[in-house]
């Protein structure tokens, strides 16, 4: 585990947050020191560090304060010695319970939420803040994720991503959600098609018939549960 430095998070910080069509969208202005911009709350997903658990594969667990860190993907947690450090990328841990919370470990490195359950299928969801404009000499650059960046100055996230943020731009992120499957035996599946033919091989043809006819989004969080709602009812 690793002693995080937020002094070298970004090199840049947030100035402003503003809102459009109802999506939150965080401007971060070249140049600022991060420590004195970068609030808690549009760094982390919860308002403070909660007790929880990890869990290991052998049911072996630990307590601690946790927190999910929206701008690197990473699960931090609060130390004995009342550091905040980021938890290894250890391929033998099974989930870390927040609160009410569980977030499901893919290894290498991503925590999945649970977002319900159905049957043995869990729907799952990771937010993340991602680079969707950089505004430069007057015009807007599309971009990818902030671990994608390259200029000349680096930060090296807990989890080993390289990160290298454009001093000489402004920056407008944005909340992104993705979302997976997991099946009883704690494999992955993505979801889209394929994910829940593998997970209802069963009802197959059913299933796909229905995914069709309803023209699911698998990019919305009602079509996914309407979907796997449908598919747990199957015999």
């Amino acid at each position: 585990m690793k002693l995080l430095s937020f002094a070298c998070f970004l090199l840049i910080g947030i100035h402003s947050i503003v809102t459009a069509q109802s999506n939150q969208y965080i401007r971060v202005k070249a140049g600022e020191n991060p420590t004195n911009s970068v609030s808690f709350n549009e760094r982390y997903q919860y308002p403070v560090f909660t007790q929880g658990r990890l869990v290991h594969a052998s049911n072996k667990s630990s307590s601690a304060r946790f927190n999910y860190n929206l701008f690197l993907g990473e699960m931090h947690f609060i130390s004995p010695t009342g550091d905040t450090l980021a938890l290894q990328n250890d391929p033998t841990v099974q989930l870390v319970v927040i609160g009410p919370d569980s977030f499901y470990y893919e290894y290498p490195k991503s925590y999945w939420q649970l977002v319900a359950t159905y049957g043995s299928a869990r729907l799952l969801i990771k937010r993340t803040m991602v680079l969707i404009d950089r505004e430069k000499e007057g015009g807007y650059k599309q971009s990818t994720g902030a671990s994608a960046i390259r200029t000349t100055t680096t930060y090296f996230g807990s989890n080993g991503s390289l990160a290298r943020l454009d001093v000489h731009s402004d920056m407008l992120f944005s909340q992104k959600a993705e979302f997976k499957l997991r099946d009883s035996n704690g494999k992955f599946h993505p979801a889209n098609q394929s994910g829940f033919l593998n997970l209802f091989a069963k009802n197959k043809q059913v299933v796909k018939q229905y995914l069709k006819e309803n023209s699911i989004n698998f990019n919305q969080e009602i079509d996914l549960k309407n979907s796997l709602a449908f598919c747990a009812s199957l015999p």
